[in-house]
């Protein structure tokens, strides 16, 4: 049980019966203990605790800074770090661009109140799909986050505002024989690249891997039972590196393309980057319906729920970092089939 309760808006009770203001300042959480038991007398002394403590702060980033333009410049500067991934950097600014596009940029950020924020988001979430919505939605939350830090409002003016529903897609997920069918096709071919474009096809089917993590694969990474899932370069799309397990098909496949002899550990598995193109265009000779490489990858996690094997763990295997929420929202249906297919046997 935790030490700490809610007991108003940026106050929370120790277990010792004192009373905290929590937080934010500078960007940074803060709890900091007002010296008192009485809620009321700690509602009183809350606002002029947190606004001394944010003119302490004097922040430089803010000081100046009036214009909600001034704003979107301050947030820019916090939530672009040069540490980030090239295709995180573009994300933040096309959805700072589009801030700055759809907003009163011009006016003060003391004028951006709940009820401006509300129109914003009725005219921004119109005519755009709700996932594109959502994701510039969070970003002004962040900016009202500063607004509020600078002292300019006392809640956040788009803390309140409720995010579109997203359907789920149908995702019409190919056969393990499409799949086995496009891959002798691919190998038929006798091209070139003809047996590497067809082992990467396999190697997807069997991995779950993002494309172009399984183009930064080199054989150093697989050791025993285990894949090491870097991303090479460009790191993965969490940065986070991760072991997913070497399947016996995926051996068989592994083994194969070693049998001409034994590659150094700095050696990719793939020279190409995607086998996008190959599987196009095995998929218009075979009449299936288009495939492309991504799809490779739900066939893997379907392959693994319906085999049993729990959404947290084929989520830890995807590279998912939000524990299986992603996955569950994603496949959970899956499962639920899975088990009413897995309870009629039992009549």
């Amino acid at each position: 049980m935790s030490d700490w309760k809610k007991v108003g808006e940026n106050l929370v009770r120790h277990a010792g019966g004192t009373i905290y203001l929590r937080g934010r300042v500078g960007g940074k959480p803060i709890r900091v203990s007002l010296g008192t038991n009485d809620l009321r007398i700690a509602k009183i002394a809350r606002d002029a605790k947190l606004d001394a403590l944010r003119d302490a702060a004097t922040k430089t980033d803010i000081t100046g800074a009036k214009s909600l333009g001034d704003m979107i410049d301050v947030l820019a500067a916090r939530i672009i770090q040069p540490h980030m991934k090239d295709s995180t950097g573009k994300f933040y600014e096309d959805m700072l661009r589009l801030l700055r596009e759809t907003m009163p940029v011009g006016s003060k950020a003391q004028a951006w109140t709940a009820s401006e924020a509300s129109a914003w988001w009725r005219a921004f979430a119109k005519g755009r799909s709700a996932q594109r919505a959502n994701q510039a939605l969070s970003v002004a939350r962040r900016l009202g986050e500063i607004i509020v830090e600078a002292g300019m409002q006392r809640e956040n003016p788009a803390g309140k505002l409720k995010r579109l529903p997203i359907p789920r897609p149908h995702m019409a997920m190919p056969s393990a024989e499409d799949i086995a069918r496009v891959i002798a096709d691919i190998r038929s071919q006798k091209l070139r690249h003809s047996e590497e474009a067809a082992n990467f096809v396999a190697f997807l089917s069997l991995s779950g891997l993002r494309v172009s993590e399984a183009a930064a694969v080199v054989w150093g990474d697989i050791a025993g039972d285990w894949l090491t899932v870097t991303g090479g370069k460009k790191l993965t799309k969490n940065r986070r590196t991760r072991k997913v397990p070497v399947i016996p098909p995926m051996r068989t496949l592994l083994d194969a393309m070693r049998a001409d002899g034994v590659p150094s550990p700095s050696t990719p598995l793939f020279g190409m980057k995607s086998p996008h193109n190959a599987l196009r265009n095995a998929c218009q000779r075979l009449q299936l319906a288009h495939m492309h490489p991504h799809m490779l990858r739900h066939h893997f996690a379907t392959w693994a729920i319906e085999s049993d094997v729990d959404i947290p763990t084929v989520s830890r295997w995807l590279g998912h970092s939000d524990g299986g929420v992603l996955a569950m929202r994603t496949y959970g249906h899956l499962r639920d089939d899975h088990s009413l297919r897995m309870a009629k046997r039992m009549g």
